[in-house]
């Protein structure tokens, strides 16, 4: 076992990120969804899911990535596609691109509610920017698991790390 993968995790801070992960999750949906009107939006709340992520990442090590439910890169792609068909779908309608589009709706026991398309915009942009953290994160992983089997000295990954290039035999000629 390597001297990484043995160190202690900290029960206070796993305590704390996992009661922090909902309520942190519902303030990037609030702040994503306030963003039309006021400060905020897709890319503040995007933000705050990655800090999550980082979080977890924190505390669980590399397998709260192997844990996640998608790929970052399929994310990703959802994410930019939700935003650019938000704002080209105005084009078909003879509007500029990202023009937004309000609607009212009355409904029963809350009253008037206005859906804004821009709100799906931001949309698109919280999830791009979720799966980049996410992917970032995945990456950094990828690159600890290497270092790790580099340093346990698996013939197929190459050996250590900083093992010596030079065998015994290159050794002895280089000091003649």
């Amino acid at each position: 076992m390597s001297p990484r993968s043995a160190t202690p995790r900290s029960t206070i801070l796993s305590l704390t990120v996992s009661g922090l992960t909902p309520v942190l999750v519902l303030v990037a949906v609030f702040v994503t969804f306030r963003g039309h009107n006021a400060p905020g939006g897709g890319f503040a709340g995007g933000l705050i899911v990655g800090i999550v992520l980082v979080l977890r990442y924190l505390t669980d090590g590399t397998e709260a990535v192997r844990r996640l439910p998608v790929d970052p890169i399929v994310v990703i792609g959802a994410g930019l596609l939700l935003a650019v068909a938000t704002g080209a779908v105005p084009l078909l309608f003879g509007s500029s691109f990202l023009e937004s589009a309000i609607w009212k709706v009355n409904l029963p026991l809350i009253g008037e509610v206005k859906i804004v398309s821009s709100a799906l915009f931001d949309l698109g942009v919280f999830t791009l920017v979720a799966g980049v953290v996410a992917a970032i994160l995945v990456a950094l992983a990828e690159a600890d698991n290497e270092a790790r089997r580099g340093e346990t000295g698996d013939p197929e990954d190459g050996g250590p790390l900083d093992a010596d290039p030079l065998d015994d035999d290159d050794r002895a000629e280089a000091d003649r």
